[in-house]
């Protein structure tokens, strides 16, 4: 037989060589891909930065030019109404001062020349009288149309502009309109005015001054060009901008057609930057001709937007030919550090196999020496499962010792076989429940086992929750804290199996309810706190619903008497109203006998009450007593299930009416303007369903004006006061969002805003009843859902479901 020592040498000297040769040809593989690996990533990198910045560059200057666009308009408006009340005020102090030495004919001739007169500022504003008759009394813009009846005439678009100046002068007495008219000089082209008028009262006219948006536009334009050539200081990097006809108005070749030039490369490019001006915006590479003719073509990126009432494109560029050898210097050095590592890694290697070589050869030496302790070592075994197959033993020293070894194996397999079936049928029973269980060490105090609920529970993976103490997942929050869990701990110690609730927080630190037995047991020999959890979050919630419930229906008969108590004196009140109105008609037969009996003229009479407002008095009252009528029918509807008839209609129209509303809310204490808060509107298409629209309209206004209250009250005023109104559909609902960026509302308010008579305003500023009514309306009367969120200083949001019923 052969020798096992010289075999086993030579056996394990090749094997150690075949080793180093195949991991080092693995590690050189390894460390030619990292080399390629890294340069691609630092190549995107460097692009995806210089992209980032390029966008975000061009999404300044667009937001820049958005901003000067909204700006120019704003002063023409002002600059407009303020000509046109010094043109209303000469008119005034002139008829005023000689309507009793001139007649009118000369007071209405000096009039007009004084309106003449106050076009002074520039060619772009003009001013006009316009009698209540359709006949245009003078105007500085088109004297041709002097004295002629203007009543038909109408803009390009098909409106009667005239008539609209009239209809606004008799709705509102004055006002802006903007509209589309020819230019007086080429009716061909046509021009945008914006104009102001005010209703003159001597002589019935309308008086307007207005300007022309062209010049608004041109001056803003020139302002733009402006401040971006002073941007412009690198002559790599820069702004440029230009027309969609190929004029540049910024940048290379400023004041140049590049369309019409005589360079088609340029003309190229061009074109691919305002088609894709034209597409949205976007990003460009090309290649330009260097300044100095003997270098090479510079490679270039831009990225480009478009202005699109102005048929303009901006954009910025950026070089990259420096990135590009930027770059190449970076991955020469990756390349000499691979280099470096690859030669190091060889002489390792050289060093690993001469190290090999020695060792084998004295192993050689040594191995007949120590046979006697590797046969003591077999004997006791060794973790492996691997049987020695007594076929391929070639050696007799060895057959021996392969028979104990294997018997070792089958005795050791079939214990370990019963201890993995005791382990499974654990494990099994032990992650099929439902409920959370995890296992504590008593003297660290941390979980040592859990089963996969537990993992469920708190969204965490079993290496975060292996070691983890119960104080990590506690709310800590009292009564919930430290020390009454450390009173828990110990009765549970003295062997009491403890039943609990405690409030609990998952991986995103949001809380929850859970219910928990705990109880000493003893795993494993040694004695554990065996603790088994239950989510009760949905219970909790279901008892805070029910004790909200039922506050809510005990407001209901306190509703109704209220109700019924003023039903009384405010039918009187409409009642006495309407007699009045009657009693002094000088159509109703009745009265002419009494009134010519007591000598009073009942036509001039009614003229006297017309003129003086006492009839438009009369109407408010009985205005006020109809819509109080309807807030205590709607506090009738409270206590019982709503008899209000729901209608189909689409809500978008009930929150634009709440709107409406709550623009002219002005609140002199809190002193908040509901005007200076921005509303944003983020409405989905939604489908017409049946509601009640007076109901829903009064929980919108009562959600917008609880939110401009808010508002008014926050400390930080840097910050645009803002309410967002979304609307979506989900599923068989419509969802309703009314969010504001205020204060925020309190958690211990949080849950108490929708009880009855609950407020945290000062006395007087609230009666507690608001949010009540809507929950009542929302939940009783339509079925569906209110719930409000909110952090102190993160502003609140409330959120309405609504069913979607298309049948009354």
């Amino acid at each position: 037989m052969k020798s096992i020592v010289s075999t086993l040498a030579r056996y394990m000297f090749i094997f150690c060589i075949s080793t180093i040769i195949i991991f080092g040809g693995i590690i050189f593989y390894f460390m030619i891909s990292n080399y390629y690996a890294a340069s691609h990533q630092a190549e995107k990198a460097a692009m995806g930065l210089v992209k980032t910045s390029l966008k975000a560059e061009m999404n300044r200057v667009v937001d820049y030019i958005d901003f000067s666009k909204n700006k120019a308009r704003a002063v023409a408006i002002d600059s407009i109404k303020s000509e046109l009340l010094e043109a209303h005020n000469v008119a005034s102090h002139l008829y005023e001062t000689y309507k009793d030495t001139k007649n009118k004919e000369e007071l209405k001739r000096l009039i007009v020349e004084a309106l003449r007169f106050l076009v002074h500022k520039n060619n772009n504003d003009y001013v006009f009288a316009l009698g209540m008759n359709g006949i245009q009394i003078m105007s500085s813009d088109n004297q041709k149309l002097d004295h002629v009846n203007v009543l038909q005439l109408t803009t390009p678009d098909g409106r009667a502009i005239t008539k609209e100046m009239i209809e606004l002068a008799k709705s509102q007495k004055e006002g802006f309109l903007e509209f589309i008219s020819p230019t007086p000089d080429d009716t061909d082209k046509y021009s945008k005015k914006v104009t102001y008028i005010k209703y003159f009262a001597p002589f019935d006219w309308v008086i307007g001054t207005g300007q022309n948006y062209n010049s608004i536009k041109k001056a803003t334009q020139n302002e733009v060009l402006k401040r971006l050539g002073q941007m412009n200081n690198n002559k790599d990097d820069y702004f440029f901008v230009g027309t969609y006809e190929g004029l540049v108005l910024q940048g290379p070749g400023k004041g140049n057609n590049v369309l019409h030039g005589k360079n088609p490369k340029s003309a190229a490019i061009m074109q691919d930057l305002i088609n894709l001006a034209k597409s949205g915006g976007g990003f460009l590479n090309y290649t330009v001709p260097s300044i100095d003719t003997s270098y090479d073509p510079v490679k270039k990126i831009s990225y480009c937007l478009p202005v699109p009432d102005w048929d303009w494109y901006v954009g910025s560029g950026e070089n990259l030919t420096q990135i590009e050898q930027i770059l190449n210097n970076k991955k020469e050095d990756l390349f000499e550090k691979v280099i470096i590592q690859i030669s190091a890694v060889c002489v390792l290697f050289s060093l690993l196999a001469l190290a090999v070589f020695f060792f084998t050869e004295k192993f050689k030496r040594i191995l007949s020496d120590n046979f006697d302790s590797f046969e003591s070592f077999f004997r006791k075994g060794t973790d492996s499962p691997v049987k020695i197959d007594q076929s391929k033993i070639a050696f007799k020293e060895f057959n021996q010792m392969a028979v104990l070894a294997n018997k070792m194996i089958d005795s050791r397999e079939s214990a370990r076989k019963d201890l993995l079936k005791s382990e499974i049928t654990y494990r099994e029973i032990f992650n099929s429940t439902k409920e959370a269980i995890g296992v504590l060490d008593i003297e660290k105090r941390i979980f040592i086992d859990i089963n996969q609920a537990f993992l469920d529970f708190f969204g965490l993976s079993r290496m975060q929750a292996i070691g983890m103490s119960p104080e990590e997942i506690s709310f800590n929050t009292p009564p919930y804290d430290n020390k009454y869990a450390s009173e828990l701990f110990t009765k549970a110690l003295l062997g009491e199996a403890v039943h609990f609730e405690w409030m609990v927080k998952d991986v995103q630190g949001d809380p929850f309810w859970t219910d928990n037995l705990a109880r000493v047991a003893t795993i494993g020999g040694k004695k554990r706190l065996l603790i088994v959890m239950r989510d009760i979050t949905e219970r909790k919630k279901m008892q805070e619903i029910m004790i909200q419930t039922e506050k809510m229906m005990s407001v209901g008969g306190l509703a109704a008497g209220m109700a019924h108590e003023i039903n009384n004196p405010l039918g009187v009140i409409l009642q006495v109203t309407q007699n009045i109105i009657r009693r002094t008609s000088p159509k109703l037969p009745g009265n002419i006998p009494i009134a010519n009996e007591c000598g009073i003229d009942l036509t001039n009479m009614q003229n006297y009450m017309e003129k003086r407002g006492i009839n438009y008095y009369l109407s408010n009252i009985q205005d006020a007593g109809t819509r109080a009528a309807t807030i205590i029918k709607s506090m009738l509807d409270f206590s019982r299930k709503s008899n209000s008839a729901k209608t189909l209609g689409n809500v978008e129209n009930v929150i634009e009416s709440a709107l409406s509303l709550a623009a002219n809310d002005y609140d002199l204490k809190k002193q908040y303007d509901f005007k200076k808060i921005k509303i944003i509107r983020e409405y989905s298409p939604l489908p017409n369903f049946n509601f009640t629209e007076m109901e829903i309209s009064q929980v919108i206004l009562n959600l917008i004006k609880n939110a401009a209250q808010a508002l008014a009250e926050k400390a930080d005023r840097t910050e645009i006061p803002t309410i967002t109104i979304s609307t979506s559909i989900d599923k068989n609902s419509i969802r309703i969002e009314i969010e504001d960026n205020g204060p925020g509302i309190p958690e211990k308010n949080l849950k108490r805003i929708f009880e009855p008579f609950y407020t945290s305003k000062a006395p007087g500023a609230g009666s507690g009843l608001g949010l009540s009514v809507s929950y009542f309306i929302i939940t009783h009367n339509h079925g569906g859902t209110i719930a409000a969120d909110s952090n102190p200083g993160e502003g609140t949001r409330f959120t309405i479901t609504l069913p979607i019923f298309t049948n009354s």
